[in-house]
């Protein structure tokens, strides 16, 4: 397996800092300037070139900051501004102004300040601070070796000297103050949109958690009662002794079983569209394909009904998912079949004005919805006229399930209805890019053919004991020679010396932490790799239908439908034999 590393980003710029590092030297160019003019008045010339070189540095300094664009770049920048403005200016100053008795002396206390500014509390900034230090206990050791320091101004302007000293001290330290004072609003801001964020998240995830409450709650009411039936019909059938199950009691239990499964399909799909993590594939597709469905799937309904169904037909190509559009459609379809007592439901394509989209169209004569109700609509299992949750009207997923596929898909949908005028949902979907063929994606017919499963070996490999014998007597009813195997040890070993059977079931999760990719990899690798399978499976992971995609296998969620089952086998049979090898029943001598 390829294992990708991530990718090192570098550490972005604090722009705060920056800020803090451009004032910082603006105020001590000017500065410099104003102690250079006044050194200048009273003759103090190394004064004068102190402040010139340091005004001349900080100017270039400030050049330099409005170009940075790395953290690097940043340190260099803070690192020349302290050792120029500082150690230059302030540490020049004092020395030929007295040493330890010079006004400048408290200017060394604002260099650890800035340096933790600029730094935060790094080694930077100690570093700094440790200088600073340093450069005190110096000047103080020169003054107890009475080792004698320059004063090169004239003391008679001490007091205007100590003014102008203390005038530029005072501007700096307003100036942290204002600085300081930024960072905390600042601080409080973002705490502020952090606790809102928070509060945010809190109210979505509690939100959230009533949400699949009310999805546990209703989804096991309307499980609970077709396992309840199911009980009862089963109980009929203990209780009858030797004697031929009543037809009602058969019909009751293959309605109940269909009940249920229908349940978790209905359930399985919304849960599939809750935890979709993979991009939506699009592509072209012909709408006329979808609206045959439509026509197919529900024409005998609208008639026993007495309703008219009418689907337009239509020429365009859109750019779409054609599984997720014809599920859109189905549902909405489905709805106005079962609000609609008569007049007509129509399913349409118009053209849109900017030339590009289509809409389209589920319109009905039905009962209507009330304004106020058409946000609560798309809401889970919310039914208009189920309070006493009826499985028989439905679970209540068919509109939210249409609703998050339009999110997915970015087809925006619109409801137009009102209590006695009927309703009208409206998708708009993109036209297929002129770029594309759109008959080299047009679906194939369906060949209407019939193949016999009598006689086929199947091998069945399931550890579930009840599941494997219910899935072999399903087989065998069918006419297929069915071996059951809890174990994927075992059937290898019967492909190794027993031959190869013409398809292979697996159970996904097996004992021992065996999975069925891995079991029928092994059959595969031991008789044909070609040999065709399936895999059936509970789970609902989008992972373990892309590893089965990625293995050749096809997934069927349990609870596996007869019909899909069969119509699986006979494919498989049917591609097997198109690529010109037979069947185990095939090649057997007679």
């Amino acid at each position: 397996m390829k294992t990708t590393l991530p990718q090192r980003t570098p550490t972005a710029i604090d722009p705060e800092k920056l800020r803090l590092l451009t004032l910082f030297v603006r105020a001590t160019a000017c500065f410099s300037v104003l102690y250079g003019a006044y050194s200048w008045a009273i003759a103090y010339m190394p004064g004068v070139y102190i402040m010139a070189v340091n005004a001349v540095m900080q100017t270039l300094c400030l050049v330099a900051c409005k170009r940075v664009r790395s953290p690097l770049h940043y340190a260099w920048c803070a690192h020349v501004f302290l050792a120029v403005g500082c150690f230059w200016g302030v540490m020049g100053s004092t020395y030929f102004s007295g040493g330890l008795y010079s006004p400048v002396i408290p200017w060394f206390a604002l260099i650890p300040v800035t340096a933790t500014l600029l730094f935060s509390a790094t080694v930077h900034g100690k570093v700094w601070g440790g200088l600073a230090l340093a450069c005190v206990l110096g000047f103080s050791g020169l003054a107890f070796l009475d080792v004698p320091v320059p004063i090169h101004y004239d003391q008679r302007h001490t007091s205007q000297f100590v003014t102008v000293c203390l005038a530029g001290f005072v501007m700096l330290l307003f100036l942290l103050t204002r600085i300081f004072q930024g960072i905390k609003d600042h601080t409080l801001r973002e705490l502020h949109l952090q606790n809102e964020a928070l509060r945010q998240a809190h109210a979505e995830v509690k939100t959230a958690y009533l949400a699949k409450s009310r999805f546990l709650a209703a989804a096991s009411h309307d499980l609970r009662q077709p396992a309840h039936a199911l009980g009862l019909f089963v109980s009929r059938l203990n209780a009858a002794d030797r004697q031929p199950p009543k037809p009602e009691v058969i019909h009751g239990l293959v309605a109940s079983v269909q009940a249920m499964q229908e349940l978790l399909d209905e359930l399985f799909d919304y849960s599939r569209l809750e935890s979709q993590t993979t991009p939506i594939e699009k592509r072209a597709v012909r709408l006329e394909s979808i609206f045959k469905h439509l026509h197919l799937f529900f024409n005998n309904i609208a008639e026993a009904k007495g309703l008219r169904l009418r689907i337009r037909s239509t020429g365009a190509w859109v750019y779409s998912n054609p599984i997720l559009l014809q599920r859109i459609l189905l549902n909405l379809v489905s709805n106005a079949l079962q609000y609609t007592h008569r007049g007509t439901v129509m399913v349409a394509c118009r053209p849109c004005h900017d030339g590009r989209h289509v809409r389209l169209e589920v319109r009905d004569s039905g009962i209507g919805i009330d304004p106020a109700l058409h946000g609560r609509v798309f809401e889970e299992f919310f039914q208009i006229q189920n309070p006493e949750r009826d499985s028989a009207k439905g679970l209540g997923l068919g509109l939210s399930m249409v609703d998050r596929s339009c999110q997915l898909l970015d087809h925006p949908l619109a409801l137009d209805s009102a209590l006695g005028r009927g309703t009208r949902f409206t998708i708009t979907v993109p036209l297929a890019p002129s770029g594309l063929n759109p008959r080299s994606n047009a679906e194939p017919d369906t060949p209407h053919w019939q193949d016999d499963l009598q006689d086929r070996r199947i091998w069945v490999i399931e550890d579930n004991t009840l599941g494997g014998a219910a899935l072999k007597s399903l087989l065998e009813s069918w006419g297929c020679s069915v071996r059951l195997f809890e174990e994927p040890e075992a059937a290898l070993l019967a492909a190794q010396h027993q031959g190869q059977p013409d398809f292979v079931i697996c159970d996904f999760r097996l004992r021992n932490d065996h999975n069925g990719i891995r079991a029928i990899q092994s059959i595969r690798t031991v008789t044909d790799p070609l040999l065709p399978a399936c895999l059936i499976s509970g789970d609902l992971e989008g992972d373990l239908r892309t590893a089965a995609t990625e293995a050749g296998l096809v997934l069927l969620k349990k609870p596996v439908r007869a019909a899909k089952l069969r119509s699986l086998l006979r494919n498989g049979l049917r591609a097997r034999r198109a690529q010109g090898l037979p069947t185990v029943a095939e090649a057997a001598p007679l």
